[in-house]
């Protein structure tokens, strides 16, 4: 009875787990509040923890995104700059 009702709640547990929808890097990359909630999760969050293989499958997009937004944010800065000392005054 001990066995069949242990094995019942394991199932129960299991059977509630949700798989989780890792977010594309393009999803990211236009969502800076998702970006930042990934970042979280994957730096010192509920991701944190996980072997190098789990981390890299969950945490991949979110690196990615994290340096595409820099190189925009670069970008456009390096653009305004070229912009500002071109404009004949």
């Amino acid at each position: 009875m001990r066995k069949i009702f242990s094995l019942s709640a394991l199932l129960f547990v299991c059977g509630c787990q949700q798989n989780v929808v890792v977010p594309t890097a393009k999803e990211l990359i236009a969502s800076p509040p998702l970006l930042a909630e990934w970042r979280v999760k994957c730096e010192t969050g509920e991701y944190s923890h996980l072997s190098a293989d789990e981390k890299a499958r969950m945490c991949a997009t979110t690196g990615d995104a994290t340096i595409s937004v820099a190189q925009i944010k670069a970008g456009n800065e390096e653009a305004d700059f070229f912009k500002a000392n071109t404009i004949r005054k």
